[in-house]
């Protein structure tokens, strides 16, 4: 710029306020798509030595999502001489800008003591987000020995009496005064109610003193002035300017021009059928423009779509615009697959706000079942006063936000039992339409293959909810073996709402075997008259298996230790026997028992057997009583008894005589019991032999019953023999007589008498 003003000069770096004015903030960063800069600049023409103000004025007529100030440079001669941006102030000598009137949309630059150097074409380039714009300004610079030169010819044509010089001076002054000209008030083609917005009205032509400017809104024929606020720059004063009512600027735009500025927020409510004046007086002449507030718009504030289920399988879509205005909009609804869209019926209900505007509910209903095709569309357009384009919305069924994709839980923990059929289980629920695929696969554990497995529960249904949404339970049945320990098993759930596949794992499967009791629990005779217990436990896995021993009367139990033998089978289970030996003398009592528990990984809780004498497999074996001949003086009958253990045998002998009711013990006088020994055999057991010896008589013991009873601890009762009912045969002296004495034609023989009694 001239000697003063080129590179050589050292810039000057001066860092803006981080707090910009609300006015800006109004105007650039509410959140519109795309942005259209406008910029504004007039040439100037100065003295040489003066001061000078190089004016350019920009406009964003629709904002974006920008959130940084605007950038600024001035090029002079395709140099560089001030440039603002959001780093600071950079401004070369002689330069001046206003970095707040620059937030305000007033990019101008002051140039001091201009020269003749200094003339010519300046740049100002503004950049707003992606939009930039460039506005040129010619400054002409007047020699001021020119002007000192035109004054002393006026002064020598005045002394030299040129009176006609004078007086044309003086029309020239007045035509001057004569061309003041006011331009249109410059805004743009739309109001938008709640964005603020900005009116400019320019006055050229006015060489001497200040035009007076005043702005005033009509309304209804009556006018009333805005008041004159003075901007300091402070943004908390301009905001509140901005929110009450309006801001006036006034600028000198060059030696002969004035800029005024009124900046607002227009609303619906207060601005409709509004006239706002600009009014310039200056050298007792008055003029005004006028901008009638005729085409103010609001846009849809608030713009919602919901969507709900019905109970006839329909999905309800409610698309809301709120806050607009005029009336009049225009909402079409099509879907379709594809570009076969079709235009499907809707109901709109309107309602008006107390600040004028309007709120516009539509509702279309749509066949749950086409949402099936992931392909299907609805589209909702509408187009309003306030808006560039049309607007839409567009809704598919794997779209995000859409409510009902289906909910998969984790696959219910269950445990994985060797050749035991275990039922995976995974709940789905929430989802709509009814479209569910259910996929089950299993994954090796040294192989990343997936394989899928044929489902086993084909008769399961999806579940109508109360919300109109479904619901369904997956389940598959597997029997593992250890060999597929490490497994994975997926559950892959597919539905229209979704893009991907959700899949739910058991991760790496622990196959274990619940241990088996091999019954009956073996019993042994040893040496030294002991009992040997041996229980198996078989198809167990893994090894670690706990079995305790122990005996005694409960609730006293004392422990026993064992011998355990583990082995491995082919099919990888494992198979214990535990080996416990106690003394036989012990199970003479019928109260002491032997106790064993296991406990297994795999149980619940420990199991157990309780054994008792009662349980062992020596029992006694009661034979038949032998009964002789009983034509001798003295017999013997007699009972043998084997096979038991411990030897704690009892023995008892009863008689029932003919007619009596019951048994009864015998005589001790007529009646001999033998001693009773027993007698270890090679098995283990014990035996022995009962006799009981009497000298039958025919008239006491002819049809007598007799009865051994043996008891024992193994036995839960009492064993008995019984015989039959003696036939006691009488000697040959009497059988003589009663021969001689009966008619010979009733004489009947002994077997006849017997086998007359017994039928």
């Amino acid at each position: 710029m001239g000697e003063a003003g080129g590179a050589g000069g050292a810039a000057k770096l001066l860092h803006f306020p981080k707090t910009l004015s609300v006015g800006f903030l109004c105007l650039l960063f509410l959140p519109r798509a795309g942005a259209v800069l406008d910029i504004f600049t007039s040439s100037q023409r100065a003295l040489a030595g003066s001061d000078v103000l190089l004016h350019c004025n920009f406009q964003i007529e629709k904002t974006s999502q920008n959130h940084e100030p605007p950038t600024v440079i001035w090029y002079f001669q395709d140099k560089e001489i001030a440039r603002y941006d959001n780093k600071g102030l950079s401004l070369s000598p002689r330069t001046s800008f206003n970095g707040q009137a620059a937030n305000m949309g007033d990019a101008s630059l002051s140039l001091a003591n201009v020269s003749i150097s200094d003339e010519g074409i300046y740049r100002c380039h503004v950049v707003y987000g992606q939009e930039k714009k460039d506005g040129e300004v010619v400054l002409k610079v007047v020699d001021k020995r020119s002007r000192i030169a035109m004054v002393i010819a006026l002064t020598l044509l005045l002394v030299a009496g040129l009176g006609i010089a004078a007086i044309i001076w003086k029309d020239k002054m007045k035509a001057a005064s004569r061309s003041m000209t006011v331009s249109e008030i410059k805004g743009p083609e739309k109001l938008l109610d709640g964005e603020e917005t900005a009116l400019y009205c320019t006055v050229s032509n006015c060489p001497q003193g200040d035009p007076q400017v005043t702005w005033i809104e009509e309304r209804s024929g009556d006018q009333w002035e805005i008041p004159q606020c003075q901007n300091s720059g402070d943004p908390g004063e301009a905001e509140q300017l901005l929110g009450d009512s309006y801001l006036i600027t006034c600028r000198k735009e060059g030696l002969q021009s004035y800029c005024s500025s009124l900046r607002f927020v227009p609303r619906v409510g207060k601005h409709r059928d509004v006239t706002l004046i600009c009014r310039f007086v200056w050298a007792g002449k008055t003029k005004e423009k006028r901008f009638q507030c005729t085409n103010i718009y609001a846009k849809p504030a608030q713009v919602s779509v919901v969507p709900s289920l019905c109970d006839s399988e329909e999905i309800l879509y409610s698309l809301t615009l709120r806050g607009f205005y005029p009336r009049d909009v225009s909402i079409t609804w099509t879907c379709g697959v594809g570009d076969s869209q079709e235009k499907t019926q809707s109901r709109e209900q309107y309602e008006e706000n107390s600040d004028l505007t309007f709120n516009m509910c539509s509702e279309a209903r749509i066949p749950g079942n086409q949402f099936k095709d992931p392909a299907f569309r609805l589209d909702m357009t509408w187009e309003h006063g306030s808006l560039d384009a049309p607007e839409y919305r567009a809704f598919s069924i794997q779209d995000p936000d859409y409510p009902w994709d289906p909910i998969v839980e984790p696959i219910q923990d269950t445990k994985f039992l060797h050749n035991s059929p275990t039922t995976l289980q995974c709940n789905i629920s929430e989802y709509f339409p009814d479209a569910l695929t259910v996929t089950w696969l299993r994954k090796g554990a040294e192989s990343e293959e997936l394989t899928e497995v044929p489902s086993t529960h084909p008769e399961m249904q999806s579940c109508q909810q109360e919300d109109n949404t479904y619901s369904y339970t997956a389940g598959l049945t597997i029997s593992p073996k250890l060999r597929d320990q490490g497994a994975e098993y997926i559950c892959r759930v597919a539905h229209p709402s979704l893009v991907k596949p959700i899949e739910r794992n058991t991760g790496n499967i622990n196959v274990m075997a619940q241990p088996m009791l091999l019954e009956p629990i073996e019993m042994k005779l040893v040496d030294n008259n002991r009992v040997q217990f041996s229980i198996t436990l078989r198809s167990f896995y893994p090894q670690d298996i706990h079995i305790n021993w122990s005996h005694g009367e409960s609730p006293a139990q004392f422990e026993q230790q064992s011998q355990n033998k583990l082995t491995q089978q082919e099919d990888l289970t494992h198979e214990v026997t535990s080996v416990c030996t106690f003394p036989g003398e012990n199970f003479k009592d019928v109260k002491y028992k032997v106790h064993v528990t296991w406990n297994h990984v795999t149980l619940e809780a420990p199991e157990s057997r309780e054994l008792w004498v009662t349980d062992f497999p020596w029992r006694p074996q009661v034979g038949e009583i032998v009964v002789p001949t009983l034509g001798k003086k003295k017999v013997a009958l007699s009972c043998e008894i084997s096979g038991y253990f411990p030897d704690a045998l009892t023995v008892s002998w009863f008689r029932k005589g003919e007619g009596d009711q019951s048994d009864n013990p015998l005589p001790e006088k007529r009646y001999k019991v033998s001693d009773l020994t027993s007698a270890r055999q090679e098995d283990g057991t014990f035996s022995s032999e009962t006799q009981l010896t009497f000298s039958p008589d025919q008239k006491t013991d002819q049809g007598a019953e007799f009865i051994c009873r043996v008891g024992h601890p193994s036995l839960g009762h009492l064993v008995e023999r019984r015989i039959i009912p003696l036939v006691v045969a009488r000697n040959s002296q009497t059988e003589e007589q009663d021969q001689n004495t009966t008619d010979p034609t009733k004489k009947k023989t002994a077997m006849e008498k017997l086998r007359d009694k017994l039928f």
